[in-house]
């Protein structure tokens, strides 16, 4: 994804440079302070690519929210639209004055119960929220998710350079598993349960949740999308934040290369589930082409399949 036309993006939805006064970075979040808050395109904001949603701080200040990895290129091109440097003390006194956040991914109920999940909450995805529901969500919900996947001493401003020497001397950044999940996955227990089950999407969540724990990992992010680039955003945004993926690309298993190409890329370990039997199925369905990039592929298990992944993971990983 091109971080320029994601700059340009979020410039042209808050009214442009000219109504731009000042702009920094906190963990996942850019954040701007407007000349005229009245301008800003909230709408436009929210379909920006790569943009998770925002906060209005203050009168004049909004925050927009991306995922780990993203938000240090889009400030730096930001930076180079605007030709105005970053500055955390501007933000100050916007900062003591947060409102709603406005989550436009979460008008997806799957994805409502990937943010809705923190450390040991995954009771707190919701089974379908409505539209109504996802404009009340919480900045804390959202942000707690987003920043616990990111280092809590890193720092968007501080390089630091490490000799070899004392390098193992550092801290272990924690181990943590992500489980990408296709289209149709949201709809578990309701989608053809003949083939799929009777298990609900909590109740994959719930295994995934405790599995990854009880294996060894830190945490353990659950991420569905309907489209293809959203997936291939998700895999390419785990570089250097998960140890492994679990995916099941559900449909885009047949079709799609790109996906194949983006877990190439990243070069994670990855593991390849589908709930049901695809050999048994259709003769479409006996190719796979993210098989290509995966170390295991696990079928015909039921939403257990993602509790043997997860343990197959963290014994390869040495956990």
């Amino acid at each position: 994804m091109d971080r320029d036309q994601i700059a340009q993006e979020v410039l042209a939805a808050v009214g442009g440079k000219g109504n731009v006064t000042a702009n920094d970075i906190c963990m996942t979040r850019l954040r701007i302070l407007t000349e005229d808050p009245s301008l800003v395109d909230t709408d436009q904001l929210s379909s920006a690519r790569g943009v998770l949603g925002f906060v209005k701080r203050g009168a004049n200040g909004i925050e927009v929210v991306f995922g780990p990895g993203k938000v240090e290129a889009v400030h730096e091109a930001l930076v180079r639209l605007t030709g105005i440097e970053g500055n955390e003390e501007a933000f100050d006194e916007a900062s003591a004055m947060p409102s709603p956040i406005h989550v436009h991914i979460s008008r997806n109920p799957l994805r409502s119960a990937a943010l809705a999940q923190s450390e040991g909450d995954v009771d707190a995805a919701p089974e379908g929220p409505s539209e109504e529901d996802a404009e009340d969500a919480s900045v804390e919900d959202l942000v707690s998710l987003l920043d616990v996947m990111e280092p809590a001493d890193a720092s968007p401003d501080e390089t630091t350079d490490v000799d070899v020497d004392v390098e193992d001397q550092l801290p272990e950044s924690p181990v943590r598993a992500l489980v990408i999940n296709g289209p149709n996955i949201n709809m578990l227990g309701i989608r053809e349960p003949d083939i799929y089950g009777h298990d609900s999407y909590r109740a994959m969540l719930r295994i995934c949740h405790d599995a990854a724990l009880e294996a060894g990992f830190a945490d353990c992010t659950c991420f569905q999308s309907n489209h293809e680039g959203d997936l291939i955003d998700a895999i390419q945004d785990a570089y250097g934040t998960y140890a492994g993926i679990i995916i099941n690309p559900g449909a885009y298993t047949h079709t799609s290369i790109a996906i194949l190409d983006a877990a190439k890329a990243v070069g994670l370990p990855m593991i390849e589930v589908h709930i049901s039997k695809l050999e048994d199925r259709e003769d479409f369905r006996q190719v796979s082409y993210i098989r290509a990039a995966c170390f295991e592929t696990i079928t015909g298990l039921g939403v257990e399949g993602y509790r043997k992944a997860l343990f197959d993971m963290a014994a390869h990983l040495g956990l």
